[in-house]
């Protein structure tokens, strides 16, 4: 059986550095859905802020089918896993980007009247993700927000980040596989920890 890992957390968290940095460690793909999470991906001035609910329920069904057919390998590292949309999402839908301040409208946050019945409809196919998160996955990985984005202008802000953090820990709770949380300052670090837990918990090496 191979290992099939799923690293997990916030916008800027080095989920693709170290992706990459792991698939060359352990000699398996590193796998993400192809292309940015965009309704018009060759739109480069498309905004993310302007998606409404409905089109960003969508978007979140689409990137888990295509995150599902980046991952049929016997053995890999996901960017992200199933879990990355549906944590973005539903915080978008709560939150908006910018939580507690007035930086920037998001068109996808849900007035709170009717925020219990839309996460309700957004959170409808979530078993159908969980099952398949328990059945391929074999290592869950957490890497929390140690360092800034480096974006001058980034799409979600610092509180953002903190609420997918404790989600990730809220949802991998329930989950039947323990959460990892890797808690080096730098990539060498978070790959060392990384490749001494896949060599503690898949002690025959790594099929590819």
């Amino acid at each position: 059986m191979g290992i099939r890992i799923a690293l997990l957390g916030a916008y800027g968290a080095g989920k693709t550095t170290l992706a990459t940095a792991a698939a060359a460690a352990l000699g398996i793909p590193a796998v993400q859905a192809d292309g940015p999470m965009r309704l018009d991906p060759a739109d480069p001035g498309e905004n993310v802020h302007d998606w409404t609910p409905a089109q960003l329920f969508g978007l979140t069904v689409e990137r888990y089918a295509a995150r599902r057919a980046a991952e049929r390998h016997d053995s890999f590292v996901s960017d992200g896993g199933v879990l990355h949309e549906f944590v973005y999402g539903a915080l978008r839908l709560r939150y908006g980007s910018y939580p507690g301040t007035r930086r920037r409208a998001d068109r996808a946050q849900v007035p709170a009247d009717d925020l219990t019945r839309t996460l309700s409809l957004f959170w409808a196919p979530y078993p159908h993700v969980e099952r398949y998160l328990d059945a391929t996955y074999t290592l869950l990985v957490h890497l929390p927000t140690r360092w800034p984005q480096p974006d001058e202008d980034p799409p979600i802000d610092e509180l953002f980040r903190a609420h997918t953090d404790a989600m990730i820990t809220e949802i991998g709770a329930r989950s039947r596989l323990p959460v990892h949380v890797l808690t080096g300052d730098t990539v060498d670090e978070r790959l060392d920890q990384l490749t001494g837990i896949v060599g503690s918990t898949h002690p025959k090496g790594v099929l590819t």
